[in-house]
């Protein structure tokens, strides 16, 4: 169970205290028997109880609770190859910076759906498979973290084909289903390796885009100990400089869009498409819900007021 208080309990607290003792010592001081004295406290104390625990707002926790979601997977399959982190996005922002919240962006747009996250660097990982707990994908996005400058050993996107043809597998043996893959990455290539093609993947996948980061004139990384990582050939700074062309050769084999990712308004229109090309289900959800449980204790106070109401009413007193 949790709480979310109307009123912050520090606040209410004490102003109860106060009124409560104010009318103990007010119905002690009355000349009358001492029973009708205890009976009046005990009155006003379960009133006063009850409305505190109105105001507190006690959830319980509900499971398997049935929602409409939608009939759509999916994929985020990123790039965290060190490169991700050169400062060239809207000034000296880093690109990962801005993948992380473009990702939360499409999460929240498409609400309801399935997602799953592949990263990738010198290795892929699937961080999350296919969920509808959105809350368990942002935390697999927020354990992404800048790999070391000695960790790293050239960049290639061929490390991810076997997760991605696993995960776009799983997702396209659901019934109506639609499979969205969104590749990110700034296409950079520094390995010694040419690119496979993706294209056996197509069928795979109903649609999404390939979302490029950076700028051609590249930006600068910083490592670990805040200098920027230097280029060994040339004792200069380090530039990482985005390849559209490897990304928009990717985006072609898949058949999915290319988009240049320098704002989020950029990928707006194909959410609204994505959605639009969608449908709602009625499904149970894997998440957790919380439901108000106010109602036990805002009845018995409705009764409690209602015979206060009718006492002063017929002696003209509490």
């Amino acid at each position: 169970m949790i709480t979310k208080p109307i009123v912050p309990v520090f606040v209410v607290i004490p102003v109860f205290l106060l009124i409560l003792a104010g009318y103990i010592v007010g119905v002690v001081r009355k000349k009358t028997d001492i029973f009708p004295k205890i009976l009046k406290i005990a009155r006003v104390t379960v009133l006063m109880v009850l409305v505190f625990l109105v105001n507190l707002r006690i959830m319980g926790k509900r499971y398997n609770v049935d929602v409409e979601l939608k009939n759509i997977d999916v994929l985020f399959v990123v790039d965290t190859t060190i490169s991700m982190w050169a400062e060239d996005y809207n000034g000296n922002s880093t690109r990962m910076s801005a993948v992380q919240r473009d990702c939360a962006y499409i999460m929240d747009s498409l609400s309801g759906s399935n997602f799953s996250l592949i990263r990738f660097d010198n290795r892929s990982q699937i961080l999350a498979p296919f969920t509808q707990d959105q809350r368990n994908v942002s935390d697999a996005f927020a354990t992404i973290t800048k790999p070391d400058k000695y960790y790293a050993k050239g960049t290639t996107i061929n490390v991810v084909y076997e997760d991605m043809r696993d995960m776009l597998t799983s997702s396209s043996k659901k019934d109506d289903r639609l499979t969205i893959v969104f590749f990110i990455s700034d296409g950079e290539i520094t390995a010694d390796e040419e690119p496979m093609s993706f294209a056996g993947l197509e069928n795979l996948v109903d649609g999404g885009a390939v979302l490029g980061y950076g700028t051609a004139d590249g930006g600068k990384m910083l490592d670990d100990s805040y200098a920027y990582i230097r280029d060994p050939e040339t004792g200069n700074d380090a530039v990482s400089k985005m390849n559209e062309v490897t990304l928009q050769d990717l985006a072609a084999e898949l058949d999915i869009e290319y988009i240049h990712m320098d704002k989020q308004t950029n990928v707006e229109y194909l959410l609204d498409s994505i959605k639009s090309g969608s449908s709602m289900q009625m499904a149970s959800s894997d998440d957790v819900s919380y439901e108000d449980t106010y109602y036990y204790y805002a009845i018995p106070l409705l009764l409690l007021l209602i015979i206060e109401m009718v006492l002063i009413i017929r002696r003209g007193r509490i």
